[in-house]
């Protein structure tokens, strides 16, 4: 898959959710559709849709795909179903983090993420914080303090973007201020990223068994990534 960039006047808003279980991915999915549209422990890639103000917004909310719990065949179906999913494109890729939690394998997710998207999908990644209605102080006092080390990481692994969300209460600002951030990223790279399948014969570009979750192929760059000793230490 290479990637690519559509129109930045196409009305619509595309979000994947992604992230580990018990996150508050879904919660997060459900407070944008303003319904219970996506359930905890789902056990495959689910979408919902809502009509905010002029934008229509898809969001798809995908299980962890890393879980040590999933079989291969388990997570072969549910990789094909985020791929599809996703044909139609993406504005902005989420990675839910807990906030008051330690970060567990969300570095490996978004190693995942770039694996099976290609690297362009990097400047459409925003860490998405949870729980923020647990915090005591400002989101910039959490990230400083010294025991929160790998949450700076991760957001600078982003490129320094992040929102907040308190999956508690219904606010209207919470969501607009996501939107104007994910519409703001969109206009800076030019739209959507969008997923082009490589034929097989392009000799520029080679279809490689990626051992986390089936194939992936980037721009001709074979992508290897060390799933089994990261299962592995999951599992451990």
């Amino acid at each position: 898959m290479s990637a690519i960039s559509s129109s930045p006047g196409d009305p619509t808003i595309r979000i994947l959710l992604m992230g580990r279980n018990d996150s508050g991915r879904s919660s997060s999915g459900n407070t944008i559709l303003r319904e219970n549209k996506f359930k905890k422990h789902e056990s495959e890639v689910c979408e919902g849709q809502i009509q905010i103000g002029d934008t229509q917004v898809y969001v798809i909310d995908c299980p962890d795909l890393l879980d040590p719990d999933l079989n291969k065949e388990q997570q072969e179906m549910m990789k094909e179903q985020l791929v599809s999913r996703c044909s139609a494109g993406l504005s902005s890729v989420l990675l839910t983090v807990p906030l008051e939690q330690p970060v567990q394998n969300e570095e490996e997710i978004l190693d995942y993420i770039k694996c099976l998207f290609g690297p362009e999908v990097q400047k459409y990644i925003m860490i998405l914080f949870t729980y923020e209605h647990e915090l005591n102080q400002t989101i910039a006092e959490h990230l400083k303090h010294k025991d929160h080390v790998d949450l700076q990481r991760l957001v600078t692994e982003c490129g320094g973007k992040f929102h907040c969300f308190n999956n508690r209460i219904t606010s209207d600002n919470q969501i607009q201020e996501l939107l104007h951030k994910i519409e703001g990223k969109m206009l800076e790279n030019g739209g959507k990223f969008i997923m082009k399948q490589i034929k097989r014969s392009d000799s520029k570009a080679s279809l490689v068994n990626c051992k986390w979750s089936g194939f992936c192929f980037v721009d001709g760059l074979l992508c290897y990534l060390l799933f089994d000793l990261l299962s592995s230490k999951n599992k451990g």
